[in-house]
């Protein structure tokens, strides 16, 4: 049976009144609506200034924060692998062994820290938890330039993995460690 060419939509015609209905629903950070006026072509570009590095808006690349969200904080550098120390201390702060990433200090930042509380652990460390829900978040040399942050404490871990097991001296006989990664017996120099 031949369709009538009157009923018959023009070729591309489905595709263009999708593609103005997508094009209308979508929205600016601003809020506003985008409009046939913010199309490329219809901008004006004279004084537009060329993007520079203090112009461009740095990103997180991690975020975290402890149980109840009294300590938040942003990382904008790359994360140390994770390392898990097997101490004394570490087991006792955490309950178990701990998993600790790495960044340098100039490149973490707080968003909130109304929770935070540092205990001195020893006269070479401190250790930073939540003083509302208890959670154990930091371990930092006193000195470094780099802060330790509990891995459990990323919102994403996303590249990140375990690479070593630090303090095996001191590893209790309550659990087996049966994976290929390098142990050692104390701190290595990779650290917490």
């Amino acid at each position: 049976v031949a369709k009538s060419k009157k009923n018959t939509p023009a070729l591309g015609a489905d595709y263009s009144n999708k593609m103005r209905s997508r094009y209308a629903e979508k929205v600016k950070p601003s809020g506003k609506i985008y409009t046939k006026s913010d199309r490329r072509e219809n901008r004006v570009t004279g004084d537009m200034k060329e993007d520079s590095k203090e112009n461009k808006v740095k990103e997180a690349r991690y975020q975290g924060g402890c149980l109840c969200g009294a300590v938040k904080f942003e990382i904008y550098g790359q994360l140390r692998q994770i390392i898990n120390c097997h101490c004394g201390q570490c087991r006792r702060t955490h309950g178990h062994y701990a998993a600790y990433s790495s960044v340098e200090k100039t490149k973490f930042q707080f968003i909130s820290d109304t929770g935070l509380k540092w205990f001195r652990s020893s006269d070479k460390a401190r250790r930073g938890f939540c003083q509302e829900c208890g959670a154990s978040l930091f371990y930092e040399r006193i000195g470094e330039k780099n802060i330790s942050i509990a891995a459990g404490m990323l919102d994403s871990t996303a590249g990140l993995k375990t690479i070593s097991h630090i303090f095996m001296i001191d590893k209790p006989d309550y659990y087996l460690i049966e994976d290929e990664l390098p142990k050692y017996k104390q701190y290595h120099e990779n650290g917490l």
